[in-house]
């Protein structure tokens, strides 16, 4: 059987490279492709469609939308819209996005992510469903609610973009599967699934039933030469609030270095100079959080990924050509 994979692919490239890239991705095998939707870069759900008429296999998945910028209504017509042109082929990626775009850039009410997210999910679903919907949360309520578009797929599987316990936990309750955040270490991983299981158990669900997928940064190359990109990447990852510590923490690192990347540079939104940030990075942290060399060093590591726990690794259209050929 062949080694499952999937695409991730960002938003912030122009459409036709990145419909480009999925049906690339198709060709070799790949069996997802997590299109990202950064905020301020192109809509992940036009970008699913137009993928969608240039292919025939492989599954379309927002890698993640937020529920913040979309409420439920939107979100299912979104995705039940998808389905119908890719044939039943979508994918619902969700998650709660960063604090500093959705509060602070844009001025939306935030917080209480977890609650939101199941709220959302449960919406969502019942919405899918096809039946008329009354529901009274904390943040979304309806009153006879039906969604007037019939879904290809029976159930449309969501994805949960998380990270902290509380929301892998709820993902393990009540999501199909999880993406799991670029820079997340062995170790992390290892602790992630834990998490997800343990919500699995509480829900009575079977922890087999959820897909745990990991969007990786592969950096393919002579160790020396591709290192500095891999350090002013995970400078932008690690200078996000809460992220970062939960990367080191996790993975045994001194969360120490956090002060001087946090000086020179912060994501989402990107300002600052990420090459000074880099400079706080040292190499051993690159190698943990970031898939650094060869192309036999970098199938050792997605190896080590699958013994953690990950059953589809997610890389970029340069690293899915070196490792389905």
């Amino acid at each position: 059987m062949t080694e499952r994979f999937g695409l991730g692919v960002g938003n912030c490239r122009p459409v036709g490279e990145v419909v480009a890239s999925v049906e690339e991705a198709e060709r070799r095998g790949a069996e997802v492709a997590f299109i990202a939707e950064d905020i301020n870069c192109r809509n992940a759900f036009e970008i699913a469609a137009v993928a969608a008429t240039r292919t025939e296999r492989i599954r379309l998945a927002t890698g993640v939308v937020n529920p913040y910028t979309r409420n439920p209504t939107s979100l299912a017509m979104a995705i039940a819209t998808l389905d119908e042109i890719s044939d039943g082929r979508s994918i619902l990626g969700i998650g709660t996005s960063s604090p500093s775009l959705i509060e602070d850039q844009m001025g939306l009410i935030g917080g209480r992510s977890v609650q939101v997210m199941h709220e959302t999910t449960d919406v969502v679903r019942a919405l899918l469903s096809g039946e008329a919907v009354t529901f009274a949360g904390e943040y979304h309520r309806y009153r006879e609610a039906r969604l007037e578009v019939p879904t290809i797929q029976p159930h449309i599987p969501i994805f949960f973009a998380a990270m902290g316990p509380r929301m892998l936990r709820l993902a393990g309750r009540i999501a199909d599967g999880v993406l799991l955040n670029v820079g997340a270490s062995i170790e992390y991983v290892r602790w992630a699934v834990g998490e997800i299981h343990d919500g699995a158990l509480a829900a009575s669900r079977d922890p087999s039933e959820i897909t745990i997928a990991a969007w990786m940064s592969v950096y393919v190359g002579d160790r020396e030469q591709v290192l500095p990109r891999a350090r002013a990447w995970l400078a932008g990852m690690l200078s996000i609030p809460r992220q970062g510590e939960l990367l080191l923490e996790k993975t045994g690192l001194d969360t120490d270095i956090l002060t001087g990347i946090r000086a020179h540079y912060r994501a989402y939104p990107h300002q600052g100079d990420p090459v000074r940030a880099a400079e706080y990075v040292p190499d051993e942290v690159a190698e943990r959080l970031a898939l650094v060399g060869p192309p036999g060093r970098i199938q050792e590591r997605i190896g080590e990924y699958r013994a953690a726990g990950v059953q589809v690794p997610v890389v970029g259209p340069s690293a899915l050509a070196m490792l389905l050929p």
